[in-house]
């Protein structure tokens, strides 16, 4: 490849030292050599910065340690901070699941020059780093998007004037990147690549569990803002994503166990016996993930 963008990670960091290597190590262990890695952290009290000091110096990785107001400004000061071509936002819970993650997003883009945002699969890990289960995405679809948010966080990506032009709003806390997809939604052109990029974590510390309610009441309101109606309509369609949901879940078996058969992965993950992972793949919080 000639032309080598430079591609931008942004981690917002606080109190995630149990989950933050495996965050840097996702990001260092790529095949992809042009890369800067930006980590705003927001004062953390745990171990973070023993960590971020572990690795400083080790690959293009720069951090900042200060009070902030919260998740979407740690984000904001993260996108001003950075220089690439191609910008991803990576939290401090989450990792790119295999070491040709970014190489595949740069190739995307490009391929597909008018494209401004790509958008991958993603896998559902808990916090043993266990796979739990796969997320194919639909092909981008405004009226879908503003049913649910099916867009999984990590494996976006943005080309750099499309964060100029538009920071994450800080008044949003829990459904802050479903506000931002949806304000992107119909000025920009989104491109779905059909490949596993990143790992979502769920675990018990994670806000939009802790904080089920509210993340649902926020939500909900981004959609009345942006113009969803609810009612007999609404209902059908949701009927209808559910039914397309259920088949990638089934789809996805095969991409999970294909997943494990490759192995290129960027940090350890781990798989459960064949059963765990059907029964997870199947049934495993389907109706919290829709």
């Amino acid at each position: 490849m000639k032309n080598i963008p430079l591609v931008s990670i942004v981690t917002p960091s606080y109190n995630q030292g149990r989950f933050i290597e495996d965050t840097i190590l996702s990001v260092k262990n790529q095949d992809y050599s042009n890369i800067e890695h930006i980590i705003v952290d927001g004062g953390s009290t745990d171990n973070t910065i023993e960590v971020l000091k572990k690795y400083e110096g080790t690959y293009n990785m720069r951090w900042i340690s200060e009070p902030d107001e919260g998740q979407a400004d740690a984000v904001n000061k993260g996108f001003e901070m950075a220089r690439g071509e191609i910008i991803g936002w990576l939290n401090s819970d989450d990792i790119y699941t295999n070491r040709n993650s970014l190489s595949s997003v740069v190739d995307c883009f490009l391929m597909n020059p008018e494209t401004d945002i790509v958008y991958g699969n993603a896998v559902h890990i808990d916090g043993g780093n266990y796979i739990r289960r796969v997320r194919i995405l639909p092909k981008f679809n405004f009226q879908q998007l503003l049913r649910f948010c099916y867009i999984v966080q990590p494996s976006v990506f943005f080309r750099k004037h499309v964060i100029t032009q538009n920071k994450l709003n800080i008044h949003s806390e829990s459904a802050l990147d479903y506000e931002l997809w949806l304000r992107l939604g119909k000025e920009y052109k989104f491109y779905h690549i059909n490949k596993i990029l990143s790992a979502d974590r769920n675990h018990i510390w994670r806000k939009i569990i802790y904080k089920k309610n509210e993340s649902n009441e926020e939500s909900i309101q981004h959609q009345k803002d942006f113009g969803q109606k609810f009612g007999l309509r609404f209902n059908l369609f949701r009927i209808a994503d559910k039914i397309q949901a259920g088949y990638f879940r089934v789809k996805g078996l095969k991409c999970l166990f294909d997943l494990r058969k490759e192995g290129n992965f960027s940090v350890n993950l781990k798989f459960n016996d064949n059963y765990k992972m059907i029964k997870d793949q199947l049934y495993g919080d389907f109706k919290k993930l829709l």
